[in-house]
């Protein structure tokens, strides 16, 4: 899973709005927020960063000393491939 990569589903929106980030899947309507972690995570994936290298990239830019980047990361990619926003790169 390390060496995977993902990115939007070919049919989101993805749009900052000040501080946050703004994800809309058209054929629900349903709008899904992103905090700037949240922003970073999925803009490091679209550039085709490996999860791995996602990763370290959030150890490096953020204190994660006091958090679980890792479990933040997949709980991130979970919800979002439930949700049908995000997909493996080689699906």
């Amino acid at each position: 899973m390390q060496t995977s990569t993902y990115k939007l589903a070919d049919n989101v929106l993805f749009q900052k709005v000040l501080e946050e980030t703004v994800i809309l899947e058209p054929n629900t309507g349903e709008y899904f927020t992103l905090d700037a972690i949240g922003t970073f995570i999925v803009e490091k994936l679209q550039a085709g960063c490996t999860l791995a290298e996602t990763l370290t990239a959030l150890r490096h830019e953020y204190d994660t000393k006091d958090a679980d980047p890792e479990a933040d990361l997949s709980a991130l990619l979970a919800q979002m491939q439930q949700k049908g926003l995000m997909k493996r790169s080689d699906d």
